[in-house]
């Protein structure tokens, strides 16, 4: 998108990791037994097998999810979060899922238009932001009404930074490959 319509990079966003941000925090509540606002949660990287959900910053209730659920528990949401919207895709049985991807473009919306402060996943092109180059990843953004005003780089695990330089590395892949298609 970013050479065929000629746009500076701070202008062009997407919003894959508004939605599976939303379903990492929607899964942790459940099992939690607590309101989804009681969440403050992210996934960084890409959509589908991609996502890296980061666990070592996401609260409940203020306190580290570590100290509110067992790892089983962590690890059933993050499943949870990776596969959701496949779940929903075979419920439907008629192609993706509509609700939920128009819910998170609002919300981008809503902060380019100033309407929603704060950090939001978005997905961007990555200019050093991660340690990672010349890659559109989704990660947490400042919006306003220039687009990206600012990305926020999280203090995340060594492998929380693995798998999303894996993500990175397997866009890039996919990219090239269908480069060499002429898709």
């Amino acid at each position: 998108v970013l050479e065929a319509t000629g746009f500076p990079y701070h202008r062009v966003l997407g919003m894959a990791g508004t939605l599976d941000s939303s379903r990492f925090r929607w899964s942790l509540a459940q099992k939690a037994g607590v309101l989804v606002s009681d969440v403050e949660a992210v996934t960084l990287g890409s959509h589908g097998g991609e996502m890296v959900p980061i666990v070592s910053t996401a609260l409940i209730r203020n306190k580290p999810v570590t100290t509110v659920l067992s790892n089983d528990e962590i690890r059933d949401c993050v499943e949870t979060t990776v596969h959701g919207g496949e779940s929903v895709v075979a419920l439907r049985k008629t192609g993706s899922a509509t609700l939920a991807p128009a819910h998170a473009v609002c919300e981008l919306l809503d902060a380019i238009r100033g309407a929603r402060p704060g950090a939001l996943p978005v997905s961007v092109m990555l200019n050093g932001s991660y340690g990672i180059h010349d890659v559109v990843l989704g990660v947490p953004c400042v919006l306003d009404s220039n687009g990206l005003r600012e990305i926020i780089e999280l203090s995340i695990t060594d492998e929380e930074q693995a798998l999303l330089e894996a993500a990175a590395e397997s866009v890039r892949n996919r990219l090239g490959q269908a480069a060499n298609t002429n898709i």
